[in-house]
């Protein structure tokens, strides 16, 4: 689902039929403020809007769209040629700037790039949501465990910490391979990152 956000009616217009004309699903919208009432965030697809618009620009969509904490990309189009602004939009997370006028080929490529962007995004999310409901089914310990076991601590200094046998220590391990369906060390870091109580290194001798 692609939505174009402009003011400018024939140009919506105009977009709007270029991008049905590939084959992608469009919605037209008038103005930000249309497009926040009518936007669906479990909908897959990115946003395409003018910056400058009467009312609300495409800077406070962008942050209206933080606010609701949706992650869908943006694609900026603009007249002026403002570049400190589009330094803004793009460190706020925009995938791509278009100056009009754009060409097609400009446009479906960047269109591309953020499709693919949102795809990557929602997958990431899907997963750490089953990683996630995987780590709530441990038991207290066992996550005690998996915290230590991720940060690549032998059994012997996890078990003297923990005031329990190294035997013990595996046994818990285990489990928590079982559990979180992690075939290898790496595999448990991976998870432990999307599960959000471990930050990758380079230096991480899991790292996948």
């Amino acid at each position: 689902m692609i939505h174009a956000v402009d003011d400018d009616r024939p140009f919506l217009r105009a977009l709007e039929h270029s991008l049905r004309s590939t084959g992608l699903t469009v919605v037209a919208h008038t103005g930000p403020r249309d497009f926040l009432q009518r936007f669906d965030a479990d909908q897959p697809g990115c946003v395409i809007t003018d910056l400058r618009m009467p009312d609300m620009d495409g800077l406070a969509l962008q942050t209206a769209l933080r606010e609701r904490r949706t992650n869908i990309p943006i694609i900026f189009m603009t007249g002026h040629g403002d570049t400190s602004t589009a330094v803004t939009a793009l460190k706020n997370g925009a995938i791509d700037f278009l100056e009009k006028p754009f060409s097609e080929k400009q446009l479906l490529d960047c269109v591309e790039v953020a499709l693919e962007k949102d795809a990557r995004d929602r997958e990431l999310v899907r997963e750490q949501t089953v990683v996630r409901e995987r780590f709530d089914s441990l038991t207290p310990r066992e996550r005690e465990i998996f915290t230590l076991v991720v940060s690549d601590r032998p059994n012997k200094e996890i078990a003297r910490d923990l005031k329990i046998s190294p035997r013990t220590v595996e046994h818990h391990r285990e489990h928590v391979r079982l559990k979180m369906q992690a075939n290898s060390q790496a595999k448990l870091i991976t998870m432990a990152v999307l599960c959000g109580i471990h930050e990758l290194h380079l230096s991480d001798s899991g790292n996948p």
